[in-house]
């Protein structure tokens, strides 16, 4: 995969998601990765760790690109709060149909790694450099 920079890339938010009331745990985490019109996004049931297992990963309705900019915000609709907990770039489009595999490489707290997300759920694997 290719390095990350800033030129010509795409933004992503992790945020927790606390409150809403159809997640028994009380929290949750909702992945946005950019896209040209709105953001894909999954819900998570966990934050994944690096070289970790596979967590959960639910693809739920697109996001606004307006949550890549808010850092906390009560959502509407009574379904709680989300409050960015990271965010970051990432440079490679993503594919046009939503239930497709996602493999792309994005800086995860200063670390290049490459995001997986599939039928298994959503992984981070580190780069071999």
């Amino acid at each position: 995969m290719s390095s990350t920079n800033q030129n010509n890339s795409y933004r992503w938010v992790l945020l927790s998601h606390i409150g809403a009331p159809d997640d028994l745990k009380g929290i949750h985490f909702d992945l946005l990765l950019e896209g040209t019109e709105f953001c894909q996004a999954w819900r998570l049931s966990e934050i994944p760790l690096i070289d970790g297992p596979y967590v959960e990963a639910v693809h739920i309705a697109p996001h606004k690109l307006d949550w890549l900019d808010i850092k906390e915000k009560v959502v509407s609709g009574n379904r709680g709060v989300a409050k960015r907990i990271k965010k970051g770039f990432f440079v490679q489009e993503l594919p046009k149909i939503k239930y497709q595999l996602i493999n792309l490489s994005l800086k995860w707290e200063n670390i290049e790694v490459d995001l997986v997300i599939d039928q298994k759920g959503c992984r981070l694997l580190s780069t071999k450099n």
